[in-house]
């Protein structure tokens, strides 16, 4: 099964896709960078992309705000 373009924080789109007995998540910036992992469920995998968004958005907001 495959979730694509579910909302996220830091505007990222995700992606979710059954990998055998594990799910793969993948985050995409606008920019086309991305951050992806597997996950043991797709409630899981759903939750660690959130995460991660949330991370990364996170660090984003810092390196902007460096003088």
């Amino acid at each position: 099964m495959d979730e694509p373009s579910l909302p996220t924080p830091g505007a990222f789109s995700l992606r979710l896709e059954s990998a055998g007995e594990a799910w793969s998540w993948r985050l995409t910036a606008a920019d086309g960078s991305s951050i992806a992992g597997l996950a043991p469920d797709r409630a899981t995998a759903r939750r660690s992309a959130a995460f991660a968004a949330y991370a990364a958005a996170a660090l984003d907001r810092g390196r902007r705000r460096r003088p």
